[in-house]
């Protein structure tokens, strides 16, 4: 008895090797097509997409703190830091003091973060933003669903995003076969 279940623990744990290296290549491929994006973008756009996504965040969210801004683009305080000072260098925002306390700085865009962000690229591929938006809810909510679960189970301890639970039934991608999910 003892072989057979070493032999299911064995099976198990090669079956979870070969699905986490499926998922590392996926991961790895998600992260070249950015790459070629986010290169095109610094070449005909002068900017970086970090620094893009600092940009629309301070745009969306108005005058915002330091530490806010490092929170919702997942960036350390001297990264978020180093973008501010590039941005502000291109007078696309400003820095304020919000009280006599002088480390109580906001980040705010300027007039011409506004006009540069109007006519800015998007930080992905528009193709992908037209796919996604062909989707119905229920696909989005599986793909924002399993993304979550994937930060979670890489240790990600902040993760905020609340995902809902995906529908209970679920086409799967060949569009035959509906399966009753129990998460």
């Amino acid at each position: 008895m003892e072989g057979t279940e070493m032999n299911k623990r064995n099976e198990k744990q090669i079956i979870g090797e070969q699905i986490s290296m499926q998922v590392i290549m996926r991961l790895r491929q998600i992260f070249q097509e950015m790459s070629k994006h986010s290169k095109f973008i610094l070449e005909n756009h002068k900017i970086t997409v970090p620094q893009l996504i600092c940009l629309h965040e301070v745009y969306e969210h108005g005058p915002i703190s330091f530490g806010a801004l490092t929170k919702i683009v997942y960036l350390n305080n001297s990264t978020t830091t180093g973008i501010i000072d590039r941005l502000e260098k291109r007078e696309l925002v400003r820095r304020t003091r919000i009280s006599k306390d002088r480390r109580q700085v906001h980040v705010e865009i300027t007039d011409q973060g506004i006009k540069f962000i109007n006519q800015a690229p998007k930080p992905i591929k528009d193709q992908f933003v037209d796919r996604i938006i062909s989707l119905d809810e229920e696909k989005i909510a599986l793909i924002l669903w399993s993304l979550e679960m994937l930060v979670d189970m890489l240790g990600n301890e902040d993760s905020t995003i609340k995902i809902p639970t995906p529908p209970i039934h679920i086409t799967q991608p060949d569009g035959n076969l509906t399966v009753e999910n129990e998460i």
